[in-house]
C-alpha cells in the first residue's frame, strides 16, 4: 500500500475516533456528573490526544521515524520576527473569511470564546495556543503534508490545508482554517522547518487568547456586561439573526476589511519572499511545483472521512438554524 493511501486511512481513523469519543464523552457526561464538572482543560487535552495518539501509533506501526515528519532546520531570530509579522499580515484575510462564514454559522467562534472566558491566562496559553500548535502541525504539516508532497507539491499544499480546515468540524472555522493551512504549508517550505508553522499557528492562537483576556476589561470600560455581550452571539449565523439594516452594515464591514485584507495579503507575499531569501530557499520555492509523480493523493478512505465531516457540519448548521 502506498504512503498516500496509508495516510488517508489515518485521516479517516482520526475523524471516526474523534467524533465517536467526543459524542461518547458527551453522553457519559449527562449520566456521570463528575465528567461534566471536569475542568475545560481536560476536554482540550483529550481532543488533542485524539489527534496525536493515532498519528504516533501510525508512525510506530509503519516503522517510520517521527523525525521524518518533523522537518527541522535552524531558523534565525530575524526569521522568527518575519514569520510573526507575516502571520499578522495574513490576519485581516482570516478575519474576512471568518466573517463570511459567520453569516451562516458562528458555532465555532462562539464555542471557542466561551471556553476561554473566565479561565487562567497561562493555562489558556498552554492548552489553547501552544498544545494545538504543536499537535496539529505534527499531523497536518508533518504526517499528512510531508507524505503528500512526495507525489506533487501544489496538490499536497491544497489538500493538506483542506483537511486541516475539515478537522475543525464546523463550517465557521473550516473556511479560514483551510486558507491558514495553505499558508502554513508554504511557510514550512520557505524555511525548511516545521517550527516556523508551529510559531505562526501559536501566534494566531495566542492572539485569540489575548483577546479573550482583554475583552472583559474592554466591556467593563464601555459599561457592557459580559453576559450581555455573549447574548449578541446567537446560534444560526448572523444572516439568520440580523435585521436588514444590521445585516447590510455587517456586509459593509466585510467589504471594508476585504480592502484591508487585500493590501495586507500583498504585503504578506512580499514578506514571505523575504523569508525565503533569508533562509536561502527562494530558488527552491520557485522550482518546487515542478516534477512530482503520477500517484494519486485521494482515495476512498479519504473521501469517506471528508463526507463524514461535511455531514457532521451540515447537521450542526441545520440544528443551529432551527434553534433560531
Amino acid at each position: 500500500m502506498s504512503r498516500n493511501k496509508s495516510v488517508n486511512r489515518l485521516f479517516l481513523a482520526v475523524v471516526v475516533i474523534y467524533i465517536a469519543v467526543s459524542f461518547g464523552f458527551s453522553l457519559l457526561s449527562l449520566k456521570i456528573p463528575f465528567l461534566a464538572d471536569l475542568p475545560v482543560y481536560c476536554s482540550l487535552l483529550l481532543s488533542q490526544a485524539l489527534v496525536f495518539v493515532p498519528c504516533f501509533l501510525y508512525c510506530k506501526a509503519k516503522h517510520i521515524k517521527i523525525r521524518e515528519f518533523i522537518p527541522y532546520r535552524k531558523i534565525s531570530f530575524v526569521t522568527i520576527i518575519l514569520v510573526v509579522i507575516c502571520t499578522y499580515l495574513m490576519y485581516p484575510l482570516i478575519v474576512v473569511l471568518n466573517a463570511v462564514s459567520m453569516l451562516f454559522s458562528n458555532a465555532g467562534t462562539a464555542s471557542v470564546s466561551e471556553l476561554m472566558q473566565g479561565q487562567s491566562f497561562i493555562l489558556n496559553t498552554l492548552f489553547m495556543a501552544l498544545l494545538p500548535a504543536c499537535v496539529e502541525e505534527f499531523m497536518f504539516r508533518g504526517v499528512i503534508f510531508q507524505t503528500y508532497k512526495k507525489s506533487k507539491m501544489l496538490p499536497a499544499i491544497l489538500l493538506s490545508g483542506f483537511l486541516f480546515g475539515c478537522m475543525h468540524m464546523n463550517l465557521n472555522q473550516f473556511i479560514y482554517a483551510f486558507a491558514l493551512g495553505v499558508y502554513l504549508a508554504f511557510l514550512v517550505e520557505a524555511t525548511g522547518s516545521i517550527f516556523s508553522s508551529m510559531l505562526a499557528h501559536f501566534t494566531l492562537n495566542f492572539t485569540s487568547v489575548l483577546m479573550a483576556f482583554f475583552l472583559p476589561q474592554i466591556y467593563e470600560m464601555l459599561g457592557i456586561s459580559q453576559s450581555e455581550a455573549m447574548q449578541q452571539v446567537q446560534p444560526g449565523g448572523y444572516a439568520a439573526t440580523m435585521e436588514g439594516a444590521q445585516l447590510a452594515g455587517f456586509l459593509i464591514g466585510i467589504l471594508f476589511w476585504a480592502v484591508i485584507a487585500l493590501g495586507a495579503t500583498c504585503a504578506a507575499v512580499g514578506m514571505y519572499i523575504a523569508i525565503c531569501k533569508i533562509n536561502g530557499r527562494w530558488g527552491y520555492v520557485k522550482r518546487m511545483f515542478k516534477g512530482g509523480t503520477r500517484e494519486r493523493l485521494c482515495s476512498i478512505p479519504l473521501l469517506l472521512g471528508i463526507i463524514i465531516i461535511f455531514a457532521f457540519m451540515g447537521i450542526s448548521v441545520y440544528l443551529e438554524w432551527i434553534a433560531v
